[in-house]
Parts: C-alpha cells; structure tokens; sequence
C-alpha cells in the first residue's frame, strides 16, 4: 500500500473513531438529561410532599384540608382525578367524601361500597394497596361511579387510609393524563399522600370534637358565636355579601311528648344530617339550641340564601322517620337575614333579624321560609 493511500486510511479512521466518539458523546449528554429531569421530578414531588405537610399544619377543616390534598394529588401523580372515600358510620360502607372534580360530588353522593365490593371496598377488607394497569380487565373492579360519570377508568392506584392502626377510609387516583399506567414509583408517593391525608382527617376530627355537638355533629353554639362575627367582619371589609338562616322544627315538643326524647333526639340527627349534606363547603351550620339550628352563608346573595332555606323544608318534608310502629314526618321553618338587604349595623342586629324572621315563619303557620323585611318589629 503506497503512503497516501495509508495516511488517507488513516484519516477514514480517525474521522470514523471522532464521528463515533462525537455520537457516544451526544446520547450520553442525552441519558443524562433524562436523569436530570427525573430528578427534577423526584425533587419537584417531594417539594410538594413537603407543601402538604404545611397544608395540614395550617388547616383544621378537613374537608378543605382534603381537597387542598387532592388537588396536590392530580397536580402529583398527573392524573384526570382523584378521590377519598370515607366509611359511613351510619351505613358502615364507603362513600365518596372528597373529589377533585365538584360536579362528580352530587353525581356519586348516593353511591355506597360494602366491604369487599370494587377496588375500594377490597383495599378495606384486606388493608393492602392496589395499584391496576387496566381496570376494564380487573374482575374486582366496579362501574358504579363510571357509569354515573359517564366515565372510563383505564389504570388505578387505591391506598387505605390508617388512623391508629384503623382503617378508616380509601383514597384513589384514576387515570395518567399521558395514556401510561401508573408505576410503582408513583405508588409509593401516592402511599405518602395517604399517610398525611390521614393525619389531616385525624386532626380535623380531634378539632372538630372540641368544637361539635355530640349528638347532631354540627357546630356548637359557642362556635357559632365567634364565627359569626369574623364572617360579619370580613363581609364589611371586603365588601361581600353575608347571609344567616336559622331554621326551627315545626311542634317538635308535641312529638317528643308523643314519642320521648329518644325519637326526638332521632330527628335531631336526621334534620342535622339534611342540613349538613346540602350545605356549601364554605356554609357553617350550626346547632343553635334545642330543635333550632343556624346556618351562617358566607358570600352568599339573599336569592341564594332563599333557595337553600326552600330546598332544606322540601328534603325535610321528604323525610319519613320510622320509630316503633310508627312514621314521623316532619316540617321545619326558617328565617333569613341578609347583610346587604337588612343593612345590619353589627353581627348581633343580623342575628336578631334572622330570629325575628323566623317567628314571622312561626307565626304565619309554620313550614315556611321568611326573610327579615323592614316592617318586622325585631324580636329581642
């Protein structure tokens, strides 16, 4: 081989092992890119993590330390929803509590899982987390809330929630947004969120037992007080509109001497629950003594305010409560007042306005909803 030719082989060579290392170069500045931004990812979710600890530490009210917590959740694991189902004491099966999506709260508020039944009902029985690539081929896997949504849950990810060693609920995530499963990854973060969405429900039920009625679970009336004049307050300065209904049982007396206090304490549980399952989350209803509740309506226009007194009396009428042999049905009227409308010079007038409605509705023949007017002479 003559020297030029050599030297130009040479030069092939040396061009070959410079392209190649050149190339070698360019996919390893590649994989470590994919590292960087993994790690960027791993370093973003733990910095959320830590975001939700700050949540819980801030916030006793659990249903919206729970849906600050589901919102991370999405916002986490990238997902289309996410909810938490709690067990219902009353009916000892899961109900759906919290959801990312509002408009799918109405949409499964009926909708109850025993032990055993659906993914959620199995990660109960057997206090084991579920992690399911396509669900539409899982046996165990129920269309309950699919079919409701109108819905398709492709790939799951369903942890208990744990309180003291108890099971107390299940938390869920549906749906990659990007098409993918879930991994396992993903699983163990989802575990982490569980673990604090369970001290933040633990938190909140320690509170809320300090500040509700033991019977009604509504807010004490002492409660009611302090919360009345901070919502009052925070009206008049924001300039936002504040409304107060209280309601009354129409002759609940006569069916407590009719029937004893065990059935009227009955009904006291079942015109709390009425009241508390309708209300807002921003609503604060309370027990304000007796057979009376109170509910305050943060920013809340006196319209709004009226529908949902109305809407109340009709679920009341609805009610048809057995005890013995017999079924007691019930009315309940109320009485509204409203910061803009009345022009309550202080949180007390506003108060005194509801009440004085409310004997209006009394007075007028009960089973009615009334709002302060200016001709109403105030009950003191």
């Amino acid at each position: 081989m003559s020297k030029k030719k050599k030297e130009k082989k040479n030069k092939e060579k040396d061009c070959y092992l410079n392209c190649s290392k050149v190339e070698i170069q360019r996919l390893n500045i590649l994989k470590l890119k994919k590292r960087v931004k993994k790690n960027e990812e791993i370093i973003d979710k733990l910095k959320t993590l830590i975001e939700v600890n700050s949540i819980i530490a801030s916030s006793l009210d659990r249903k919206k330390t729970l849906k600050s917590i589901l919102d991370q959740t999405k916002y986490l694991m990238k997902c289309s929803k996410s909810s938490i189902l709690l067990i219902d004491p009353e009916t000892n099966k899961l109900k759906f509590e919290v959801l990312t999506n509002e408009e799918d709260k109405a949409i499964l508020s009926d909708i109850r899982l025993s032990m055993g039944e659906g993914i959620a009902g199995t990660v109960w029985e057997n206090g084991q987390s579920i992690l399911i690539k396509d669900a539409t081929k899982d046996v165990r896997f129920s269309k309950k809330a699919d079919e409701k949504t109108k819905d398709t849950t492709r790939s799951l990810i369903a942890v208990p929630l744990v309180v003291n060693g108890e099971i107390i609920g299940v938390m869920e995530a549906m749906n990659k947004l990007d098409g993918t499963s879930f991994t396992n990854f993903d699983l163990e973060i989802f575990k982490t969120l569980a673990m604090q969405a369970a001290i933040g429900i633990e938190n909140a039920n320690l509170y809320e037992q300090a500040v509700t009625d033991g019977l009604t679970r509504l807010f004490l009336h002492r409660y009611f007080d302090k919360m009345i004049e901070v919502e009052y307050n925070k009206a008049k300065s924001f300039n936002k509109p504040l409304s107060l209904i209280i309601f009354d049982i129409d002759h609940f007396k006569k069916i407590n001497d009719t029937y004893g206090h065990q059935a009227g304490d009955m009904i006291l549980k079942k015109v709390a629950s009425v009241i508390k399952e309708n209300c807002k989350d921003n609503y604060i209803p309370c027990r304000y003594g007796g057979e009376e509740f109170t509910v305050i309506l943060p920013e809340t226009e006196i319209e709004e305010a009226l529908s949902f007194g109305w809407l109340i009396n009709k679920e009341i009428q609805k009610l048809e409560i057995p005890y013995e042999e017999n079924i007691i049905k019930l009315t309940i009227s109320g009485g509204i007042s409203n910061l803009e409308k009345n022009k309550a010079k202080d949180f007390i007038s506003l108060i005194k306005m509801a009440d004085t409605a409310l004997y209006y509705s009394k007075e007028s023949g009960r089973n009615r909803i009334s709002v302060f007017e200016k001709e109403f002479s105030i009950k003191e």
